[in-house]
């Protein structure tokens, strides 16, 4: 049985990364009235006695937070939930706000999982996207942690600036050294972001290639894909992000955060600080059946797993490979998917262009 997970958004950084569309500020004087504006939207929310196994602090930097304020949400969580002793619990951090204090804090919350940015292992690269730290601050950083913290998971992304292969394998070279959890994203320019701003471009066939290099030097080191962006070694997969891609139930707090009953209905928060500081309530909206339909095909085919056929047919109360049976025999006969033991998947050799796969499985 999989119960709900929990997610809460921090929406602090030391500075804004010049590829970084996410909710996050570098105003640390509102730190106070947003941890203040969580917690009574923590214990304002209907969950009383909600069973979870996974709780994900996010951001957002986590670990730039004045001392105590973890302290603060977990004692509301804890308060509200029940949050089983054997749960996966995260905490975000970034290299330069790591320390002892940092540490001490998180296990005396319970957390027992972490996870850091690197994004590249090139310190030019490092100062031309806005990162704060060099690759020195990284490893000092995740020696620190590997001694208190068996699950350490970071994040590497491909396709940035005067970015090479070279440096993608360095970074897969050094965040291995530490962690059993690593994340590959491909870089994606979002608007209104400085890098957008200055006119930058992706290099798509030069992404493709880093991507399977970094596939490769992955496997090499003990690290299995699950997602198509995810690697862990000794199974020690991102049970939180799972929920996601299951369509399990979870709950979100925090400006920015996003919730889901497993069903019908998804909430949203804003993504003004100083609205939710004022009214921290979320605003629900309704699936309809199509909708339902294309996030569960969408997140089932980002997963190495694919979808269980038997799982769609309870929640949908028919036959996903019925339903598309032309389209799932074009794909099979083409290799560029595989049916198997009850799941059908996409073929591992072409999860990096899967989008392309997976719209034709999508409602208009």
């Amino acid at each position: 049985m999989m119960h709900c997970g929990i997610y809460v958004h921090i929406p602090f950084c030391k500075s804004k990364c010049k590829y970084c569309a996410f909710v996050s500020t570098p105003d640390f004087s509102i730190r106070q009235r947003y941890v203040s504006a969580l917690v009574g939207e923590i214990n304002d929310c209907e969950a009383n006695g909600t069973v979870c196994d996974t709780v994900y602090i996010g951001g957002g930097t986590p670990s730039c937070l004045p001392r105590g304020a973890l302290t603060r949400i977990f004692t509301a969580l804890q308060k509200k939930f029940v949050i089983l002793p054997e749960s996966e619990i995260t905490v975000e951090c970034n290299p330069e706000s790591v320390d002892g204090g940092f540490v001490s804090e998180c296990k005396a919350c319970g957390v027992n999982r972490v996870s850091m940015g690197l994004q590249s292992a090139d310190d030019r690269v490092l100062a031309a996207i806005g990162r704060v730290h060099d690759v020195s601050g990284y490893i000092a950083a995740a020696e620190l942690l590997r001694k208190n913290f068996d699950n350490i998971s970071s994040d590497i992304i491909l396709g940035l600036p005067d970015q090479n292969g070279d440096d993608v394998f360095r970074a897969i070279e050094t965040t291995s050294r530490f962690c059993s959890h690593i994340s590959v994203y491909a870089l994606s320019v979002e608007e209104g972001t400085p890098l957008a701003k200055s006119g930058f471009v992706a290099d798509d066939d030069g992404i493709a290639d880093m991507y399977d290099a970094a596939c490769s030097a992955l496997r090499d080191r003990g690290f299995d894909r699950y997602e198509v962006s995810n690697f862990a070694k000794n199974n020690m997969y991102s049970r939180h992000n799972i929920k996601y891609w299951r369509g399990v139930p979870y709950i979100g707090f925090g400006v920015a955060a996003h919730g889901y009953d497993g069903k019908y209905t998804r909430y949203a928060h804003g993504n003004d600080i100083s609205a939710y500081m004022q009214n921290s309530a979320p605003t629900p909206y309704t699936l309809t059946e199509k909708d339902r339909y294309n996030e569960y095909v969408m997140l089932a085919l980002r997963t190495e797993r694919g979808i269980d056929l038997q799982d769609f047919r309870n929640k949908f109360g028919y036959s996903f490979s019925e339903a598309n049976a032309a389209i799932v025999e074009q794909n099979v006969k083409e290799n560029y998917v595989e049916l198997s033991n009850g799941f059908l998947r996409i073929s591992p050799r072409y999860m990096f262009v899967m989008n392309g796969i997976t719209e034709q499985f999508m409602k208009d």
